[in-house]
């Protein structure tokens, strides 16, 4: 997989080349939006990131000009902006077809699983992990509650990543579950996707700082009730930057 990145700034490759690489990636940074644009053809990349925080007249040209000859499903087109990039922005940017819109802060354990979940979308980036995982953010209707396997309290906490085969949860109190056990049976689970609530079973695989379970006693109905809002994340956030976009100012 060919990965194009159009900035001027070499932080944004290492980030992008200890992520991508290892999975098969070759990372080509161009440093003019220009010459990118003149050697498109030779290049001809998979996947284009390009930072509209170093070149915010250049992007929208930019994708005109790869959606002529080149469609949504064929290579990713993914804008990696700054705090400047507004919402009138982001409506251009659906309108033009772009695959997705991340926060070029990498560093951000939930904007570089953003980035990946854009990019495997489309092309298979060669992750270990079987399952497509989902950082919620505020967008994403998600919530969790189990049992404790042996005293049968609810356990309460924030959901910080999950996929069809299991979930990673920060307790609401981290004392009343520093007991339980790697290989513990979690009989009752109740998982919220958007309007679903879905009941299984888990196994605790992990107990740090958070908690992380496996998913038993799940239909194969549900699993795909699971993906299918883990696949629906990029266009929630489409939709949300359209309404946004389409609320208009309160007056001064």
């Amino acid at each position: 997989m060919k990965i194009l990145l159009v900035s001027e700034r070499d932080e944004l490759k290492g980030y992008i080349r200890r992520n991508f690489m290892p999975r098969g990636a070759e990372i080509i940074q161009y440093y003019n939006p220009i010459k990118a644009m003149d050697n498109l053809d030779e290049v001809d990349p998979d996947v284009v990131l390009f930072s509209a925080q170093d070149f915010p007249r250049h992007w929208k040209p930019f994708l005109i000009f790869l959606r002529d000859s080149r469609a949504r499903e064929r290579c990713v087109f993914v804008v990696l902006t700054g705090d400047e990039f507004d919402h009138e922005e982001a409506d251009k940017a659906q309108a033009l077809q772009v695959n997705g819109i991340v926060h070029e802060q990498l560093q951000d354990r939930q904007e570089l699983a953003r980035l990946k979940d854009l990019v495997n979308r489309y092309r298979d980036i060669g992750d270990a992990r079987s399952e497509r995982r989902l950082v919620p953010t505020q967008i994403d209707r998600v919530g969790f509650v189990f049992t404790h396997p042996r005293r049968m309290e609810a356990v309460f906490g924030t959901v910080e990543d999950m996929s069809a085969t299991g979930i990673a949860v920060l307790p609401s109190d981290r004392h009343k579950t520093l007991d339980i056990q790697v290989g513990d049976d979690v009989p009752v689970c109740s998982l919220r996707v958007g309007n679903n609530l879905v009941s299984m079973g888990a196994s605790v695989v992990r107990n740090e700082r958070s908690i992380s379970l496996a998913f038993t006693r799940v239909t194969d109905g549900q699993r795909a009730l699971i993906r299918s809002y883990i696949d629906g994340h990029t266009q929630r956030e489409l939709d949300e930057i359209a309404s946004e976009a389409a609320i208009p100012a309160e007056p001064v």
